[in-house]
């Protein structure tokens, strides 16, 4: 297991922060519903745990940025460039 640590900023308000992190996070688990096999949300929405066979990530979100913590597989880690540039391009839709 690798350990996963993104920080994107996502220059947006608040409000919009927080549709764009819920939309993001249910569009992913509606596309990739075999992989992504749990989601946890807080009471306020503004964490997310997702888990699936072999990872568990706390998704998060500030005023200022969008974090990803946890343990992914090994060759997982090698796409955490490629997961940046997604997050960041979600993110401004």
């Amino acid at each position: 297991m690798a350990k996963l640590d993104i920080a994107i900023e996502h220059g947006q308000t608040a409000e919009a922060a927080r549709s764009n992190f819920e939309k993001a996070i249910e569009a992913a688990q509606k596309q990739y519903s075999r992989y992504i096999q749990r989601v946890e949300w807080s009471k306020d929405r503004e964490v997310a745990d997702l888990s699936g066979p072999g990872f568990a990530v706390r998704l998060s979100f500030d005023d200022r940025k969008v974090y990803a913590k946890g343990t992914v597989p090994a060759i997982a880690k090698m796409l955490e460039a490629p997961m940046k540039m997604f997050l960041a391009r979600v993110l401004k839709k």
